[in-house]
Formats: C-alpha cells, structure tokens, sequence
C-alpha cells in the first residue's frame, strides 16, 4: 500500500514538474515574441494607417481615400487607423510614423503629399514599416512607381467643357504648377480646343490644395471673366459649392454630386481597386506591376450626369471609347504658350517626360487672378 502511494506521488510531482516546465517556455515563447515583433502576437488584428492632409469626411480627396481603404480594410479584416490634417512635410510625416509604430503599426498609406525622398527616408530609419505615398497621382510610390492618368479623365472634361460653353470662356482652378497639375490642365485644354477651337480657357491659381477663400475667389473672378463651365484640382468641396452659388457649370474631381444641376461631370478614381491591389502587394516589390493606369483599365472614370445633355454624352462615350481602344492624348503638334514646340507631327510626349518634364503649359491659355 505505501508503495502504490509512493509510485502516484512520484507521478504526481513529475506530472506538475512537467507543467512547470512547459509554463517557462510558453512565457518564454511570449516574451520572444513580443521583444522581436512588437506586441503583434497581442494585438490581434493587423493595423493599417491612412495619412490625410484634411479630415476624413471632408468631400472630394479626403473622403474617398477614407472610404475606398476602410472598405479594403473591412475585407481583410484589418484595422484602419486614421490620422488626420498632418502637413506633408518630413518632420510631421516623420511624427507620424514614430508615434503609430509604437503601437505596433507597420502599415502606411500617405494622401497628404509626402514626399518620395521624404517616404524612402523614412522607410530607412523605421526599417520594419511597410509605406506607400501618392506624392502626386502621376506617381504613386508602393515599393515601385506607378501612375495613375488621371489626365485621361481632364481630356474629357474639356471635350465636356467645350462642348457645354456658351460664352466661348471655359475655367480650370488649380493650386501651383507642378507635373501633375500642369498635366490636368494641359489635357484639359486639348479636350477643349479639339471640340472648341475658338474656346479661351483660363487658369486661376489658389496657391494650395485646400484654401477656402482663395477658391470661393477664383470662382468669382472666373464668373467675372463670362466663364460659364469649369473644372478644377482641388482637395474639397468649395469650388463646386461656390460654383453652383453663382451660376457656372462644373465638371467635379473625385466626388460626385447628383443633387447638384451644375454637375455636369464627374472625374473619379477607382480608389479602393488601387488600394487593393497596393494592399495585396503591401509586403513585396510586387506593387510595382501597376505601372500605369487609367480609362482604359477601369482605374479612372468619367461619370457624366444627368443634367448634361444627349449631345455632350454622345461627344464624352465617343471620346472615352477613343481612349479604351489607344488614343493617345498627348500627340502631334503642341506648342506652349511661349511658342516652343513640345511635341511634333506623329509624335507622342512618353508618360515619363510628361511625370518628370511638365513644367509648361500649353498654348490658349490665359492667366487671371492671382
């Protein structure tokens, strides 16, 4: 009898001895993982950030950058965190990434204008961070370079635009020159002037992405000037707003407005199917696949309204079915407004002179304002 009980203490003591054991190395296994990865393994889901130079219900640029990575997020169960009116500058991008990697986010997605060399410097000094940054639609930086021809989509509203005037003056707002934007306005005005030749367009700058008064005067002094259709390159919702406050039609930028009988139009990226693939490749070199997208690919759109009539619609698909099958947009004779020539017969400006190179604008237009 005192054997039996002898052999179960003996079992007993290897039995919790044993436990002991595994308990020391679970916690050792925790602890690893928590020194090496970050607390990740505690977390739970995966924590992706989104850099917006404005607030996320803002119309225009702000909200649809929200809305198409929540809707990415939400579908692999992915944590978004948001981070809003951060300025693109290196010191508060940087701010940024120090105070979120802390609480083990590694993935970053900057629509405030952050510099490429800014984002590779960065990346450098927060090495286990994975970030993309749209440092302009024409490049859109995600471990490679890709563009986004966003340009395709102003060709069209100045075959709209064209189309639309009465009073032969068409107007285009837009921040500052730049690649980009010169880019848009440029198209622009080639879609005018294929439909319209005798159309004057003209450019008011605002001096930003996002300054309310500025805006809400450049479509008065555009007003001033007999225009009586524009577009424009900014972040919200105030151009449109103040252009319907006063009369003129507009063609809209990455929003759409279908209670508004000014609305002619609106230029829209498909902005959760970037996200998407970006988010599919977030880890790899892969994302540089997307090399260049557009119309044709279903990545930019051109959503014509209900208030245009059944002869813009015609002259837009027409255009648009251009561009699916390979029109070219900038090809062929086009001088500058300083007479030099940019392009000649049967030639074609190559998407990367037009990124890196297009520091001019196109012969017709007219300064006003600032």
């Amino acid at each position: 009898m005192n054997e039996k009980r002898f052999s179960e203490n003996k079992f007993a003591r290897r039995f919790y001895l044993l436990n002991f054991y595994v308990t020391i190395l679970l916690s050792a296994a925790i602890f690893i993982s928590i020194y090496q990865f970050g607390g990740e393994t505690w977390h739970g889901k995966t924590q992706v950030a989104l850099i917006l130079p404005g607030e996320k219900e803002e119309l225009g640029w702000n909200k649809s950058q929200y809305l198409a990575l929540r809707n990415v997020c939400e579908k692999n169960d992915c944590e978004l965190v948001i981070k809003e009116n951060v300025p693109s500058d290196y010191i508060s991008s940087r701010k940024v990434v120090e105070e979120l990697s802390k609480n083990n986010v590694y993935y970053f997605y900057f629509t405030n204008g952050c510099k490429l060399s800014d984002l590779k410097r960065i990346s450098g000094e927060f090495p286990k961070i994975s970030a993309s940054t749209i440092e302009s639609i024409s490049v859109l930086w995600a471990r490679g370079r890709c563009s986004i021809l966003a340009f395709e989509g102003s060709y069209l509203a100045g075959i709209l635009a064209g189309t639309r005037t009465k009073t032969n003056k068409v107007g285009y707002i837009a921040p500052f020159k730049d690649s980009e934007v010169n880019q848009g306005i440029n198209a622009f005005v080639l879609g005018v002037q294929r439909v319209n030749p005798n159309a004057e367009i003209l450019i008011n700058w605002t001096n930003s992405w996002d300054n309310k008064s500025e805006e809400m005067q450049a479509v008065q002094n555009l007003k001033a000037e007999h225009v009586d259709v524009l577009t424009y390159h900014q972040n919200g919702d105030t151009v449109p707003n103040t252009a319907r406050n006063v009369g003129i039609y507009f063609i809209a930028f990455n929003e759409v407005y279908p209670d508004n009988n000014f609305c002619l139009a609106s230029i829209k990226i498909d902005w959760q199917t970037i996200y998407k693939e970006l988010f599919r490749y977030k880890d790899t070199s892969a994302a540089s696949r997307l090399t260049a997208v557009g119309i044709n690919n279903n990545y930019v759109d051109f959503e014509i309204s209900e208030y245009a009539t059944k002869r813009e619609k015609v002259a837009v698909d027409t255009v648009k079915w251009e561009i699916k099958n390979g029109r070219i947009i900038f090809i062929g004779d086009i001088y500058d407004r300083n007479g030099v020539k940019k392009c000649s017969a049967n030639e074609a400006i190559s998407l990367r002179s037009l990124n890196e190179n297009t520091d001019w604008l196109i012969k017709g237009v007219r300064i006003v304002g600032n």
